[in-house]
């Protein structure tokens, strides 16, 4: 697992597979619960049943007010919950927290 943080966002990039990711990301995520969080899942294969396996992490940050994003380059949309942020690319999950952003400072 490669992990990147940049002003918007902490990137956690999967490199092996998701098993192995998701124990990763399990022992550390918590460090980053003030960090809107990105999983790219870009570079292994994962099934429909193993991404909403993340869905927690999702309900996690969204309790802390902070956005959860996760990159999966063809997947099918209506497949996932609302709850579940899945984009095909990390450009539209930063659109995504900025979006997550501007409800929260409207109040919504």
């Amino acid at each position: 697992m490669k992990i990147t943080t940049s002003d918007k966002y902490t990137l956690f990039l999967a490199e092996t597979d998701f098993d192995t990711f998701f124990d990763e990301v399990s022992k550390v995520l918590a460090k980053y619960k003030n960090r809107n969080i990105v999983l790219d899942f870009s570079n292994i294969k994962t099934t429909e049943v193993q991404i909403k396996s993340l869905k927690g992490f999702a309900e996690t940050q969204a309790d802390n007010d902070k956005s959860f994003a996760i990159i999966l380059p063809s997947f099918d949309a209506d497949a996932f919950d609302e709850e579940l942020n899945v984009v095909p690319t990390l450009i539209e999950a930063v659109d995504i927290i900025d979006m997550d952003e501007m409800t929260r400072d409207l109040g919504f």
